[in-house]
């Protein structure tokens, strides 16, 4: 199997080539080399995964007969870019059942399949004690961590959560906020800069801007009571899963990927509402019974239907139908 990398994913690098290499070899192609080079490479290999829609290497791959596939991480496209690539793609991957509604009819009677993201259950799990991941963080034992970890961009909608979180803050004393982002869209960040300085006032809110390490990232979940997302707009929502998978219950949005993630209706918000969020997520740490069951719902489902090495399987399972 071969695998362009114009587009190199963290979660793509760590699925192909830590959990599939098992029972494939896998190459990358960077997408700077000369098509020489990628012809040689292309000869010797049996198919051709994209995680980009690179129209030049999908085109190179069907011309000597080899399978592609193409994962849309990065959906929606317009119809102009699958017209482009459509002769060249043997099976479209999409991570969720939302993707694939939202583009079946443009990119036609092409094969889609839905294999899910996966989270890796040795890294992102319950073992790791709330109070030692608190004390790593810097954050207080005695209270209720709310933590929202995504980019800070326009269709994430951290104003949306910084709006509950006043609310949150004012009715209950136990409540602290923790969030983590990462500004990639300066415009946006330059317009969420006062909101958040504004709540950081009070010594209940945490915030750090900017990356850290994966390997620190289940430290972030397991320090937390509650996990937030307030995505308007989602192919699939990997930190949901991480979140449940290390036992931190999910408060989502009712739209995109997350009921089809999440399950279950409880913990799901109206989109864009930020009273509604806030209610959800005091009632979910007030409640120590619906706490438990949902914590223990959501964990039981991301291990039945999103551990990484089921989603590898399929992966396998799909490569093999490929190659005759």
């Amino acid at each position: 199997v071969i695998v362009d990398i114009e587009h190199p994913l963290l979660y793509a690098i760590y699925l192909y080539e830590k959990v599939l290499h098992k029972r494939y070899n896998f190459k990358t192609i960077p997408p700077y080399i000369n098509k020489f080079t990628r012809t040689r490479h292309l000869r010797k290999v049996d198919v051709v995964h994209l995680n980009s829609l690179n129209i030049r290497l999908a085109r190179e791959a069907k011309e000597l007969g080899k399978p592609v596939v193409a994962v849309l991480h990065a959906a929606p496209f317009p119809k102009e870019v699958y017209d482009n690539i459509n002769d060249y793609v043997d099976v479209y991957v999409v991570p969720s059942n939302f993707t694939k509604y939202s583009e079946e009819a443009k990119i036609g009677s092409k094969k889609i399949v839905v294999i899910h993201h996966g989270v890796d259950m040795k890294l992102f799990n319950p073992n790791i004690p709330r109070e030692e991941a608190r004390r790593k963080l810097g954050i207080p034992y005695n209270v209720k961590v709310i933590l929202w970890n995504d980019r800070i961009s326009p269709e994430k909608d951290l104003e949306c959560f910084i709006k509950a979180m006043e609310h949150v803050l004012r009715e209950m004393k136990e409540a602290y906020v923790y969030i983590k982002g990462r500004a990639v869209v300066k415009n946006y960040y330059d317009k969420v800069k006062e909101p958040l300085k504004k709540l950081k006032e009070t010594t209940k809110v945490k915030i750090h801007i900017g990356w850290i390490p994966h390997s620190k990232v289940p430290l972030l979940y397991r320090a937390a009571d509650v996990f937030v997302r307030t995505s308007k707009h989602e192919n699939f929502g990997l930190g949901a899963i991480e979140a449940m998978a290390c036992g931190t219950p999910v408060v989502a949005p009712n739209a995109t990927t997350f009921p089809e993630i999440i399950g279950d209706a409880t913990t799901l918000y109206r989109p864009g509402d930020p009273l509604d969020l806030a209610e959800k997520t005091i009632t979910l740490l007030t409640d120590r019974n619906l706490y438990d069951s949902v914590k223990k719902y959501q964990l039981t489902r991301v291990q039945k239907c999103f551990n990484i090495q089921h989603i590898a399987q399929m992966y396998l399972e799909l490569y093999s139908s490929l190659i005759k």
